[in-house]
């Protein structure tokens, strides 16, 4: 069962890709043709597609059969056998490898999903005048709905980096699968959705997600993705999204994450993750495994406790046959030491009657270590010293007398200054 991911992977990408077949087992009449150009060249179009009607009698397209073997340029053709086309089907053109650019008829007015996954050599999409859904901009990149719809970036179009027109929201399954010289995205905020293999085998380098949603296997297979922002704003990471990244060994996942599906991040070059307490939800190895979903040894995961982080960590899925083992580092702010209720004992010395000193230690409690506590702590021993009370009654009389003295002088005039007067 813990194989059950790249099982699922593998019947998913044959149910939408044609096997390849190698040039000694594909048939006598398509070697000819790879032999031969002129051959190739007046091949008919009936013998180049498969089609069925649909209820409206128009045909759809299934299948490029020429595929495996076909070199250069394809015109879709607006008529088959008769029969207007109107729609190509899902993977129809996919590992066509030899074709460089596709023209798409006026007729065609909608298309599956993944239709030109890896066409490794296209370099430009040509749509005829006159089509009221598609169209093409930046050099042969395939649009539609207004622009709003991202349907197909040319897998060998020329240039490094490329920024989504503002007017997109929504990129196409399989859209920039196996592009081989772009290397960084910029991918507008309005974009909220990234739909599965969007990226997939790319050559992708560097990419700044807004996206609320990021699909299956969205990035899988990006051998060269080793920066991966991820925006305030995204929600969910579906399954396989980032799987088989090796170059990626680290991201920073944002405090809207609700959602990670299983293998998300498996075969990745992560050794640690930090999972914000906005998870509620960590499907399988979606962290901490590599692409053969064996355990990565030493891995670990920080987070809050009692979070979905700490449950993941020794999270255990008998259905799939895992149980995980990665260390747990609380990411809680530290709390402020206890203070110490230990009581405190102070010395205090006296002198008796006698003379003689005598220390005492005395036992303060801690509720009275403030400052107005030690002083009635004081006050009290001061209170009960005799000796101390007497001496301080004494200086107090002295005192009294010293200043009455000094008053009365003060006021009484000398005899020798009285005489003076009197003469």
């Amino acid at each position: 069962m813990r194989k059950l991911i790249f099982l699922l992977t593998a019947v998913m990408m044959t149910a939408v890709m044609p096997l390849s077949v190698s040039a000694e087992e594909a048939p006598a009449a398509e070697q000819t043709a790879e032999e031969n150009p002129e051959a190739q060249a007046e091949t008919h179009p009936e013998d180049m597609f498969t089609y069925t009607l649909n209820v409206a009698g128009r045909a759809q397209i299934t299948d490029f059969t020429v595929s495996d073997t076909y070199t250069g340029e394809v015109v879709i053709p607006s008529m088959l056998d008769g029969y207007e086309v109107g729609y190509i089907d899902n993977a129809a053109f996919m590992n066509a490898k030899g074709v460089t650019s596709i023209t798409i008829p006026a007729t065609v007015t909608d298309m599956g999903n993944s239709v030109f996954f890896g066409c490794e050599s296209l370099e430009k999409f040509i749509v005829e005048e006159g089509n009221p859904y598609f169209s093409v901009v930046d050099d042969g990149v395939l649009l539609a709905d207004n622009n709003q719809f991202l349907v197909a970036y040319p897998a060998s179009r020329a240039g490094e980096s490329y920024t989504i027109p503002e007017t997109v929201d929504e990129i196409a399954p399989g859209c920039f699968g196996f592009a081989q010289n772009l290397k960084e995205i910029v991918i507008p905020s309005k974009v909220q959705y990234i739909d599965k293999w969007a990226f997939g085998y790319s050559k992708l380098e560097k990419v700044n997600i807004s996206s609320m949603q990021i699909d299956d296997y969205a990035f899988a297979y990006c051998e060269n993705l080793h920066e991966v922002i991820l925006n305030p704003g995204v929600e969910t990471i579906y399954d396989a999204s980032f799987s088989v990244c090796p170059s990626l060994t680290e991201i920073n996942l944002p405090d809207t994450l609700e959602y990670v599906g299983q293998c998300a991040f498996c075969g990745t070059g992560l050794t640690s993750i930090t999972i914000p307490a906005s998870v509620n939800e960590i499907d399988y190895c979606a962290f901490g495994y590599d692409s053969d979903l064996k355990a990565v040894g030493g891995f670990v995961i920080y987070g809050e406790s009692g979070s979905e982080a700490e449950y993941y960590a020794t999270a255990v899925d008998l259905d799939n046959d895992y149980e995980n083992n990665f260390t747990f580092v609380t990411t809680n702010p530290t709390e402020a030491p206890e203070k110490d209720s230990s009581p405190e004992t102070v010395i205090m010395t006296e002198t008796n009657e006698a003379g003689e000193i005598i220390t005492e230690q005395v036992t303060i409690p801690p509720e009275a270590t403030t400052e107005a506590g030690t002083k009635e702590i004081i006050g009290a021993e001061l209170k009960n010293n005799q000796f101390l009370q007497i001496a301080l009654a004494t200086l107090g009389g002295i005192a009294v007398v010293l200043a009455l003295t000094l008053v009365i002088l003060a006021f009484r005039k000398p005899k020798n200054q009285n005489q003076d007067d009197d003469k």
